[in-house]
């Protein structure tokens, strides 16, 4: 069955353009032919490897069944403040019922800051969303200051519920975090082509998709097409 990968949370820079591209990695790491969608046109750089959907007033569901027809899986960025457009959209185009029908299913992927106003968004999503999806939370790194504890949380109980995948993504190294200093990038944007980045941040951020496509791979479940074979990237 194949993959609709759908990467949700309308909290601004809750780090889902980086966990986006990082799923991107991760599917080419295990051979599965992808494609990687933004819904946000600033997204649209020379570097970034991939298409984008008007999901707010031009996308067409062919466009849907287009790109999963021909690959395994596709991940979506959905834009901060599309999430509910998205779920508008899975309503009235009746898309689980479509999706079933192509052989395919949804699985959103959900950020967790560790906030409690992302607490409070992840059982927004769960709500709107419910059993239509399979669910992974990616727990990203934080300071340790006004940080929400999941184990017991109103999400954490909600999502459990549905089934969920907890996923606990890698913290960013000094020396990556200089690395992009140094080439004056954000991590969005470095992960859109490592090999064209200067030396030391190539190194430092391939070692980073390295561990995240591990950490990943807990989820691989709700992420990796059954039966999917070895077959060249498509982009």
């Amino acid at each position: 069955m194949k993959k609709l990968i759908v990467v949700v949370n309308d909290l601004e820079r809750s780090g889902k353009s980086t966990l986006a591209r990082t799923l991107a990695h991760h599917l080419k790491a295990e051979d599965i032919k992808h494609l990687l969608v933004t819904s946000n046109e600033m997204d649209m750089t020379d570097s970034f490897p991939g298409e984008f959907w008007d999901l707010e007033d031009q996308f067409e569901v062919s466009q849907l069944i287009s790109a999963i027809d021909r690959h395994e899986a596709v991940v979506v960025d959905v834009h901060t403040g599309a999430a509910r457009n998205w779920g508008d959209l899975f309503e009235s185009e009746d898309l689980e019922n479509l999706l079933a029908e192509i052989d395919a299913e949804m699985t959103l992927v959900i950020p967790n800051n560790r906030s409690e106003r992302c607490n409070e968004e992840i059982c927004d999503l769960a709500e709107i969303f419910a059993d239509q999806a399979n669910y992974v939370i990616v727990h990203l790194s934080g300071d340790g200051r006004n940080e929400l504890k999941w184990k017991g949380s109103p999400a954490e109980k909600a999502i459990r519920y549905l089934g969920a995948t907890n996923v606990e993504f890698p913290a960013l190294s000094d020396e990556l975090v200089t690395a992009l200093e140094n080439a004056d990038l954000e991590l969005p944007e470095a992960l859109n082509k490592p090999s064209a980045l200067p030396r030391f941040a190539e190194v430092q951020v391939s070692q980073w998709i390295e561990r995240a496509s591990e950490s990943l791979s807990v989820g691989n479940e709700h992420l990796i097409p059954d039966g999917a074979g070895s077959v060249a990237l498509d982009f």
